[in-house]
């Protein structure tokens, strides 16, 4: 059994969040490795979402040149479901953390779909946007995540093998995404893991 990292001091005093998966739960893992844009992947599917007039909400990672003072080369961009963003914010400044509630607000409104990015060392510690996924999924609120192929087994761990794994591809996640659309014929759309059983 993978266990979480442990001692951060920006962790202290936090209890960790556990999501409540179950096989009702329709989360999409994209695992990438070291040459896939996961940003870039995510950043475009919710963008064309919001195009097509779904109500797709999510934070991605804004990948930036290092500045040469040594400041943080990435910040977070919380996409609201207006096709609206953010300005960008630096991790230290409004925080990851604080970017969570903002969306955490448009979650609870139970928009069509949410992307977190990414499943990273604050999560690995029950922390991060965890606390997002999991009112999402007490929401019923479909989510995908980025997850690096290195964390995987953490990530498969927390979710109690009930998630389904998608390639850092454009074409896969627009296939799952569409077979949460499909009309059943007895009225409930099946999840994502009863589907891939």
């Amino acid at each position: 059994m993978h266990r979480p990292l442990q001692g951060h001091p920006s962790l202290a005093g936090i209890p960790p969040v556990r999501p409540p998966f179950d096989d009702r739960s329709d989360v999409a893992a994209v695992v990438y490795g070291s040459t896939d844009n996961p940003d870039r992947l995510l950043s475009g599917f919710l963008f064309n979402l919001q195009t097509q007039g779904f109500d797709a909400v999510g934070i991605v990672q804004v990948r930036r040149k290092a500045p040469l003072g040594g400041g943080a080369p990435h910040g977070f961009r919380l996409l609201s479901g207006q096709g609206t963003l953010s300005s960008d914010a630096e991790p230290d400044g409004e925080s990851l953390a604080g970017i969570g509630r903002r969306l955490a607000v448009l979650v609870d409104g139970r928009p069509d779909i949410v992307v977190l990015n990414r499943f990273g060392w604050q999560e690995l510690n029950g922390a991060g946007l965890l606390d997002v996924l999991h009112l999402a999924m007490l929401r019923e609120v479909p989510a995908v995540i980025a997850v690096p192929e290195a964390l995987f087994p953490h990530w498969l761990d927390l979710a109690n093998g009930l998630t389904v794994r998608l390639p850092c591809d454009r074409a896969a996640l627009d296939r799952w995404w569409v077979s949460l659309w499909r009309a059943p014929p007895g009225g409930r759309h099946p999840t994502a893991c009863e589907r891939d059983k």
